[in-house]
């Protein structure tokens, strides 16, 4: 029975990843608008190194961002924190905690940031009235389930996030909420499957006006193709936004110590950021119980940004 569910789950994944490329492609030209953009900016050093192609790799407490069921892999309790230098004056990171809730049953909470200041304010004269701000927040919680389901598939995870989200600019604030879904399955020893539908909401509203959030539809996999080296794709589609992004990576480790990364993310406007904009590499460092990642990312003309995640196991 669990070898014909794997198969039956294996067609179903090629059949999702089809429909999403049938779906960019009878979109129309033009990006839609959504509000609270500052969720689709990746956070974790590990999972941007390898551009973003993390969702079936995730064993880790990055595991909130990119597919809240595979936080059923942890092992132990996790804490981390990421810094993010952005363009100009915008500073963003995230600070987590994961661990085990009981035998099968796991939970998380996250909160991503971005932070935007010294913003001139002018009038319709564009006489200066002196700056102001901006700051995004959302807050996670997380909770993942093992096994759902083991009498028809064996070793199916599901999980999901309940997200708390308040925008403020200037002295205007937005408040709302949303939840990602998602399920996570090793086909076999070498092969994950994952689907995670984010950020799904009514939308959230400054004064008059509601705008919808960034729905995503997100299919991964992952395949180890030696012992040390796993490679992986995401597929990213965002509905509203009418935006696809594929994005591939490789990770290989070296003696459980050192951990090399890199990938690609199709679906950026090259012409104007340049042909690196896309990329992604970096390496992690492990020394007891201690973890350090670092990712490179370009985008062109916009500039380079440099992420840096700390991350402790007990």
């Amino acid at each position: 029975m669990n070898s014909t569910m794997g198969v039956i789950m294996k067609k179903i994944f090629a059949g999702v990843v089809c429909f999403l490329f049938l779906c960019s492609l009878s979109f129309a030209k033009g990006v839609g608008s959504t509000g609270a953009q500052f969720l689709k900016i990746g956070m974790g050093a590990r999972p941007l190194a390898m551009a973003g192609a993390f969702g079936a790799v995730a064993d880790d407490i990055n595991a909130i961002n990119y597919n809240p069921a595979s936080l059923t892999r942890i092992e132990k309790k996790e804490v981390s924190a990421t810094y993010l230098k952005y363009f100009e004056d915008v500073n963003a990171g995230f600070i987590g905690y994961a661990g085990i809730l009981a035998e099968k049953h796991y939970i998380g909470a996250g909160l991503t940031y971005l932070q935007v200041t010294d913003i001139e304010k002018r009038d319709l004269n564009e006489t200066k009235l002196g700056d102001f701000g901006a700051t995004d927040m959302a807050l996670s919680l997380c909770y993942a389930r093992k096994d759902i389901a083991d009498s028809l598939l064996k070793d199916l995870s599901v999980g999901g996030n309940l997200k708390i989200i308040n925008q403020k600019i200037d002295t205007d604030t937005a408040f709302t909420v949303a939840l990602d879904i998602s399920a996570y399955y090793p086909a076999d020893e070498k092969l994950s499957l994952v689907m995670n539908i984010q950020n799904i909401s009514y939308g959230i509203k400054f004064d008059e006006e509601t705008d919808p959030l960034p729905l995503n539809i997100k299919v991964g996999a992952a395949y180890k193709l030696i012992k040390d080296l796993t490679v992986a794709c995401d597929l990213d589609e965002y509905i509203v936004d009418n935006k696809l992004y594929a994005s591939i990576g490789a990770e290989y480790t070296v003696k459980e110590v050192l951990a090399l990364r890199s990938g690609y993310r199709f679906g950026y406007d090259t012409d104007s950021l340049g042909g690196l904009a896309g990329l992604g590499a970096g390496a992690g460092f492990k020394f007891w119980g201690l973890t350090v990642d670092y990712a490179f990312v370009p985008f062109g003309d916009l500039g380079d940004t440099h992420r840096v995640s700390f991350a402790a196991k007990f």
